[in-house]
């Protein structure tokens, strides 16, 4: 390791303290991937890439630029990385694969002149693209392998009400996305991605309606309740916490910091967790090791995932990394998806040779050593 790899090191394992120094302490050695995002629409094709690109929209610095459905090429390339690591218990490298269960209904919409909202199964929209019509069955042959375990990430990834209020004031860029079946705004923003958001507070009510109705669309799926739940973008209201207590949700996935709704898009206030902490009926998963390749490409993410892990075991916490959907898709570009996968292997080899007595587990058997 070279003396610029070295201070990067050192640096991400100081950095990762500020997280691991508070909350509940395990005694095993425990490694849990938490990937967002799967069974949600971002870009569906090169050819919406093209389309946004002739009209000036801001996709060089989105994620909607790599970030896609799955392919089956795409899953059968992450599931063999998976399955070529396996920790102390004999166990493969497992992904908690936090899921949206439905989509926008475009052609409802369209048809009801914008007025309605309509969605339908992720499973629905998986078999309009070209390359993705077995996908589901793939999901469960994961799940059976015991490498791709999912739980509940919300109905949509999407803040319906912004998006539908966006739509019928006929703003042409959110039209023309439209028309290409994404959510994008044409900016460098979340595109609406902040579903539990709120400008008004009585929208909670609502958010709890469409959670109800998501976990519903989980069971029915999967075949099994969802222990834990990840708000997109880390944004909800903690009013929402009794609610997701009483429908069988036990572990809140999130950073160090919730994003509470105050009324005003991008603006949060920031309430802080710790690992273990248990508060609404539930307790509090906190993510304390980043690997996020397609994010900032020119950065060492293996080797600042590496300190991250030894900081957590240091502290006796769980090594919970966060690493979203878009790592490991080269559906839009396969580069991108070449490059998480690589990078991916890498991870796993070096945590398995570093800390043999490791093992790889899912969120919801965190109840089983706390």
């Amino acid at each position: 390791m070279s003396l610029t790899d070295k201070m990067a090191y050192l640096k991400s394992f100081a950095a990762a303290a500020d997280i691991n120094k508070k909350g509940k302490a395990i005694k095993e050695k425990l490694i849990i991937i938490e990937s967002d995002d799967w069974g949600a629409i971002r870009t569906p094709s090169k050819e919406a890439i093209s389309n946004f690109e002739r009209k000036g929209f801001q996709i060089a610095n989105s994620i909607y630029k790599n970030d896609s459905l799955a392919s089956q090429d795409d899953l059968e390339k992450l599931f063999a990385v998976l399955h070529s690591h396996k920790g102390s218990d004999g166990k493969p490298a497992v992904i908690t694969a936090n899921s949206i269960m439905a989509n926008p209904d475009f052609e409802k919409i369209k048809a009801h002149d914008f007025k309605d909202y309509f969605w339908e199964p992720f499973t629905e929209t998986l078999k309009r693209y070209p390359k993705h019509q077995n996908n589901f069955e793939l999901w469960k042959a994961g799940m059976n392998d015991g490498i791709f375990y999912p739980q509940f990430h919300g109905r949509e990834h999407l803040n319906v009400k912004r998006w539908m209020k966006a739509l019928q004031s006929k703003n042409k860029d959110i039209r023309a996305s439209f028309e290409q079946q994404t959510t994008y705004s044409g900016k460098e923003d979340y595109s609406f991605m902040e579903a539990y958001d709120w400008d008004a507070p009585e929208e909670v009510e609502q958010h709890k309606t469409i959670i109800a109705e998501g976990l519903q669309l989980f069971e029915q799926h999967f075949g099994f309740k969802s222990k834990s739940f990840i708000a997109p973008c880390y944004n909800w209201d903690t009013k929402l916490e009794p609610f997701l207590a009483s429908q069988g949700i036990e572990w809140m996935q999130g950073l160090r910091s919730q994003l509470q709704p105050t009324g005003t898009f991008n603006e949060y206030q920031t309430i802080r967790h710790s690992f273990g902490q248990q508060q609404n009926g539930l307790r509090f998963n906190t993510r304390n090791c980043f690997f996020e390749p397609s994010m900032l490409p020119q950065k060492d993410w293996v080797n600042s995932c590496l300190a991250q892990i030894q900081n957590a075991f240091l502290f006796s916490k769980p090594a919970v990394i966060c690493s979203h959907r878009i790592n490991f898709v080269g559906f839009i570009n396969p580069k991108n998806g070449e490059r998480g996968l690589k990078d991916l292997n890498q991870l796993l080899k070096a945590i398995v040779k570093k800390w043999p007595e490791a093992k790889f587990s899912t969120t919801d058997e965190l109840s089983n050593y706390i």
